[in-house]
């Protein structure tokens, strides 16, 4: 698996900017495969389903940690409207959900209460658990 850095960069070009969601979105897929134990999902990728819970920017980074893509079948999309993602490993038949806590946002603006929200919540979240 890619470090977090790498992981971000490739989110930034991909997605156009780096954001919050960006961030998110990856720590949510690096840490669903983590629980895993699968540590290439390019390599596996028929291994692998993906729920997510919503149509942001979170989805995005979700997609491009885990390889899954609607068209492949492999990226499953239900509007619930949480920033979280389910990762079925179809081999083992395990399955974990990851969710962001909603008083992540404010844990970010605490962080950082002297940056704006574009650029103290994205910080926060990198910096997060490092």
């Amino acid at each position: 698996m890619k470090s977090l850095a790498e992981y971000l960069d490739l989110a930034a070009v991909a997605h156009g900017h780096l954001c919050a969601g960006q961030v998110l979105g990856v720590r949510l897929a690096m840490l669903g495969l983590r629980e895993l134990g699968i540590d290439d999902p390019i390599t596996e990728r028929k291994r692998l389903v993906t729920y997510v819970e919503i149509d942001r920017c979170v989805t995005d980074a979700v997609a491009l940690v885990a390889n899954c893509r609607l068209g492949k079948r492999a990226l499953k999309f239900r509007d619930w409207g949480k920033v979280a993602a389910t990762f079925v490993d179809l081999k083992t038949g395990r399955a974990v959900r990851i969710a962001a806590k909603e008083s992540s946002k404010q844990a970010a603006r605490e962080m950082f209460p002297d940056m704006e929200k574009e650029v103290g919540q994205p910080e926060s979240l990198r910096t997060a658990l490092r």
